[in-house]
């Protein structure tokens, strides 16, 4: 672990994300500060998400909306940048802990 905190990097599957990012491009991702905890996610952000439902599938979507309850606590609904991807639109606002990295940009362009 750095000062800077844990980076690593991402090979994109599939088209949801066309045309910002295409199959095979290489992502540069930051996991976090301590751990995904300390993730500062802002709206508009391309985030890596690991559903609970789906634990060791990795999706890559866009922060479309962040929504705060009473508590406090935050749930995101993310989008596909392709219409034909699946996202919040089908799962509905996903948890804060379900999000696991935030997309710094591509390294390698397919």
């Amino acid at each position: 672990m750095s000062l800077f905190g844990i980076f690593g990097r991402v090979i994109v599957e599939g088209t949801s994300m066309q045309p910002t990012y295409n199959p095979l491009d290489w992502l540069l991702v930051h996991y976090g500060f301590f751990g995904k905890k300390y993730l500062f996610l802002r709206l508009g952000d391309v985030v890596v998400i690991e559903r609970e439902k789906q634990p060791g599938v990795f999706y890559i979507k866009r922060i479309a909306e962040i929504a705060l309850d009473t508590n406090g606590k935050k749930s995101y609904y993310v989008r596909s940048d392709n219409e034909a991807g699946t996202d919040s639109r089908t799962w509905g606002y996903l948890d804060e802990s379900e999000i696991v990295a935030n997309v710094i940009g591509r390294i390698k362009r397919n």
